[in-house]
Order: C-alpha cells, then sequence, then structure tokens
C-alpha cells in the first residue's frame, strides 16, 4: 500500500510540472467509496455485495469549451462478502460462533473516458469510456467472533486473470472555486466485461466485476 501511494504522488508531482503551464490541461487527485458485486457463476453460499474504496489522480485535456478526454489512475479495493456460523464441538456441548468472510481485489485501474459539461454554467457533466484494471492482489479475509475470536487473511491472486476490462460511465457536477481550481463530485458506474476466473467455474459460468463509485476531487 505504501509503495502505491508512493506511485500515485510521485505522477501526481510530475504530471503537475509538466501541464502546470498548459492552460488546456487539468490535474487533479480524487478518492471515494466502491460498492462492488460480482455476476456471472452460482455460488455455493449467500454472498453480499461489499463496500470499500479508491484513490487516485486524474488528467484532463480540454478539447472545446463543453468536452474534454479526461484519464484516471487509481487504486481500486473491489469485495464481496459471506456471513454465516460455525460450531464448537465440547464434550458436553456445541457452542456456536458468527463467521464473517470478505473476498477482496485490489485493482490498478485506468478509466479513459469522454467528459461533457452541460448546463448554462458548465458545472454538470456526463462521461464514459472504457477502462482497463490489472489486479495487483486477491484474497480471502476471514473474521470469527464468540467463542473463537480470530481474524485470518489468505491470498488467492494465482487463481484470477492480471488483466480487467470494461466500460464506465458517471455524472457529476463540478463546484468552481477560482479561475484554475475546482471541486467535485461524482457517481460513476464499472461495468466489467471480461471473466477474471483463471480457471472454470462450475456450470460453464464467468465470474465478472461491477461496482459503483462515488468519488470526491479537486483539479488544479
Amino acid at each position: 500500500m505504501k509503495k502505491i501511494t508512493l506511485l500515485l504522488f510521485t505522477i501526481t508531482l510530475i504530471a503537475f510540472k509538466t501541464t502546470a503551464q498548459e492552460s488546456k490541461f487539468k490535474f487533479g487527485v480524487q478518492a471515494g467509496l466502491t460498492y462492488s458485486s460480482f455476476r456471472g457463476y452460482e455460488s455455493f453460499i449467500d454472498e453480499d455485495p461489499g463496500f470499500s474504496y479508491l484513490f487516485g489522480v486524474s488528467l484532463q485535456y480540454k478539447l472545446n469549451e463543453s468536452l474534454s478526454l479526461k484519464a484516471d489512475l487509481d487504486y481500486d479495493r473491489k469485495t464481496k462478502t459471506s456471513k454465516g456460523e460455525g460450531a464448537y464441538i465440547s464434550d458436553i456441548s456445541y457452542k456456536y460462533y458468527s463467521i464473517k468472510t470478505t473476498n477482496y481485489f485490489n485493482y490498478i485501474t485506468l478509466p479513459i473516458m469522454l467528459k461533457f459539461n452541460f448546463t448554462r454554467n458548465k458545472s454538470f457533466y456526463i462521461n464514459g469510456g472504457p477502462y482497463f484494471g490489472y489486479l495487483l492482489k486477491s484474497g480471502w479475509k476471514y473474521e470469527t467472533s464468540g467463542i473463537q475470536n480470530s481474524n485470518e487473511n489468505l491470498e488467492d491472486t494465482k487463481y484470477s486473470k492480471s488483466l480487467d476490462f470494461g466500460i464506465s460511465a458517471g455524472f457529476g457536477k463540478e463546484f468552481k472555486l477560482n479561475d484554475n481550481h475546482n471541486i467535485y463530485i461524482e457517481l460513476r458506474e464499472n461495468l466489467g466485461l471480461t471473466d477474471i476466473a483463471k480457471y472454470p467455474i462450475r456450470s460453464d459460468g464467468s465470474m465478472k466485476t461491477n461496482s459503483l463509485n462515488l468519488i470526491a476531487g479537486f483539479t488544479f
């Protein structure tokens, strides 16, 4: 995590230095929440979408008064969760404890989108385009409580493909602070189109990502 943060910060400094003199460029930093799920397969257990986070940097190039080309580079964590019970058997009784399982996928994602600003003051916008994701790590985190309290983290990156591809589309609003600085809030949907499972899934299924992002950012 520290290496990823350092990488994004370094990219921030380089991009700012090389684009600060170009009025058509805008650089930004952003962070937000991710609500993710996975589709295309039948699970043995009841799974729920998971909440997690993302953070990263962005670069915009203004094509005209309303249209821009925007690229993000984000650290994006996607999760799904499940809950259940386990039993501890002693000589005279059964004792139960709860189990919470979180399956996580940590990606570096690169959405490349066309952004269109509308309304009289150009403060609202829509954007969309393809995204590319590179898997850094995936695994399972187990938490138990009750008779047994423990935390366990098992990595399973080798069972997932390194690359993910899909379509991103979002809607947002910008708040102008001055001529060079804006803050923005965006709601973005990411629909994965590729099967990220490296090995066959029962009933000829697949595993594809879905995520909804609530993003806040600052541009300059």
